[in-house]
C-alpha cells in the first residue's frame, strides 16, 4: 500500500474503536466519494471546534452558551443527573422520561487511564450544587456499571453525602426483563437484590 494512503489510515485508527482494517475501509470509502463531498468532510473538521462547543452549565454539545436542556425553564430543576459522557446523556433524553437537568462528568475516574477526580467535571457539579440555592435536590447518579463507572458513583457518595438538601439517588441495576436466574453473574443478582423495589 501507499504510504500515504497507509498514514491517512494511521490517523483514522487514532479514533476509539477503529482498527487497522476500519481505518483501511474509511480511507477506501473516501476515495469513491466526489471532490465535493470530501471538502465538506475537511471543512466540517477543521472548523470542528470552532462551530461546536459545550454548554457552560452542564457540558453538554451546543451551539451557544447554554444547551437546549439547560435553556429550558420548564425542567425540572430539583434534579440533577449526573452521566460520564454526552452520549449518555443523549440515550436518556431520547427516552423522554427524565424531565431535570444534567451534568457530564467527562468520563469515570480509572487510574489505570490516569483519568483521576481532578481530571473530571466534579469541581463545576459541586459549584453547581452550591449554587442552586435550593433548599432539596436530588443528585441522580448515573455511571455505567462497570469498574470506573462503580469508583466514580462511589467517590461522588461519599463527596456529597454531608449536604443536608442533597438526596444521592442511583439508578436502578439488577435483572433485565425476560432474563434467567439461573444465567445472572453474582454481581447482577447483587444489584438485583439491592436494588429491588
Amino acid at each position: 500500500m501507499d504510504q500515504k494512503f497507509k498514514q491517512i489510515a494511521k490517523l483514522f485508527q487514532k479514533l476509539p474503536g477503529v482498527g487497522p482494517r476500519q481505518g483501511v475501509r474509511f480511507v477506501l470509502a473516501l476515495l469513491d466519494k466526489p471532490d465535493s463531498e470530501i471538502e465538506e468532510l475537511g471543512y466540517a473538521i477543521s472548523n470542528l471546534k470552532k462551530d461546536i462547543s459545550f454548554c457552560n452549565q452542564c457540558y453538554n454539545i451546543s451551539d451557544s452558551t447554554l444547551c437546549a436542556v439547560c435553556a429550558n425553564p420548564s425542567r425540572d430543576k430539583s434534579k440533577l443527573l449526573v452521566v460520564e459522557r454526552v452520549t449518555d446523556l443523549d440515550s436518556i433524553e431520547k427516552t423522554g422520561l427524565y424531565k431535570g437537568l444534567y451534568h457530564v462528568l467527562g468520563g469515570a475516574i480509572n487510574p489505570l487511564d490516569n483519568i483521576l477526580p481532578q481530571n473530571l467535571r466534579i469541581a463545576e457539579l459541586e459549584g453547581r450544587i452550591d449554587a442552586s440555592g435550593a433548599s432539596s435536590m436530588e443528585l441522580i447518579l448515573a455511571m455505567n456499571p462497570n469498574t470506573p463507572g462503580e469508583t466514580t458513583a462511589l467517590f461522588l457518595k461519599d463527596k456529597f453525602s454531608s449536604k443536608p438538601a442533597l438526596t444521592i439517588t442511583r439508578l436502578g441495576r439488577g435483572l433485565a426483563s425476560g432474563s434467567h436466574l439461573e444465567y445472572a453473574d453474582e454481581s447482577t443478582l447483587k444489584h438485583a437484590l439491592e436494588f429491588r423495589k
